[in-house]
């Protein structure tokens, strides 16, 4: 007995007509009778009743059909998941990522994944960039998006973002009607930041910014949340650094460049070279059409922002 006889007798059963199932199978029809016949003959019972322009089962060919349908299911999916298996795409996958990713890029990472590998489990680890980075050498994760780590050794790393820093202010603060022209115009300012738990190599880039620009940020309020952060701008009770992508998620905050040099941000996605390589190619595809696309959203927000601001009185 072969697959072929399950499958011409299932559609012989289902069509109750030779004629009809032979055009089904694009065989013609002697060949069809023969090979159920020979099915019959090696079952040692009839499966189906035929009379003149009359086919029934019988019910042992009833019952035949019930069993023939779910072996043939089983064939259909395994062969499926081999294919799966082939191609990597079963197992898992443990993801690290950090606090300061755009908002709904992960999602839209992770979504765009499952649809090339719906049988791979993704196991997601938050936290800062460098306990991601430690996670990974210690090999309790398998990749990870982080801020482009300066010590990479032993990593493999693929930058996907580089997005602008600006300075958000409440609505009413004295310079958010213009430009700054230096950074030290905020150094008397309350900061709002993230805890350095949360985020501390974001946090670091920032409070190395002020730095830079001759003072220590004078923290008031440290938060977990980003959307936390933007709403205590908003409420007047301080300042902060914030990736571009943000300058649309609040109101009541303004958005002002910075002087140059325009700092930035840089996200990557890195994993072991030992990790497989199959789970990653595909996940590097899609984090890397997901990042061009947000580039994209960003670039239209800002054109938008500055058609806003020029269309002021």
């Amino acid at each position: 007995m072969e697959l072929r006889h399950l499958r011409y007798f299932v559609t012989v059963a289902e069509e109750l007509h030779f004629g009809r199932a032979a055009e089904r199978l694009n065989i013609s029809q002697p060949p069809l009778s023969r090979q159920i016949r020979e099915l019959e003959e090696e079952l040692g019972f009839p499966l189906l009743l035929r009379e003149y322009h009359k086919v029934e089962l019988t019910p042992a060919g009833r019952v035949y059909l019930s069993q023939a349908r779910r072996i043939l299911e089983q064939v259909d999916t395994a062969k499926q998941e081999a294919a799966q298996a082939a191609l990597g795409r079963t197992g898992q996958l443990r993801l690290g990522h950090g606090a300061y990713l755009p908002d709904g890029y992960l999602s839209r990472v992770l979504a765009g994944f499952q649809q090339v590998a719906p049988r791979v489990a993704v196991e997601l680890f938050e936290a800062p960039s460098p306990r991601v980075l430690e996670a990974l050498r210690q090999q309790s994760i398998d990749a990870g998006f982080v801020m482009t780590p300066s010590d990479a050794s032993g990593l493999v790393v693929k930058e996907l973002l580089r997005e602008p820093l600006v300075v958000a202010l409440p609505e009413g603060h004295r310079c958010a009607t213009a430009p700054l022209a230096d950074l030290q115009q905020l150094s008397q300012e309350n900061f709002v930041m993230c805890r350095r738990y949360t985020d501390s190599g974001y946090r670091e880039l920032v409070e190395d910014i002020c730095r830079k620009a001759g003072f220590t940020p004078h923290v008031l309020q440290a938060v977990e949340q980003k959307q936390t952060l933007l709403d205590l701008i908003a409420q007047g009770l301080g300042v902060s650094i914030v990736q571009a992508s943000a300058a649309e998620q609040a109101t009541g905050i303004r958005y002002q460049p910075f002087p140059h040099p325009v700092p930035h941000v840089s996200t990557a996605l890195v994993w072991r070279g030992d990790a497989r390589a199959d789970l990653i190619a595909s996940l590097v595809e899609i984090a890397e059409r997901q990042a061009a696309q947000h580039t994209s959203r960003r670039l239209a927000a800002m054109e938008r922002a500055a058609l806003r601001l020029t269309a002021r009185p």
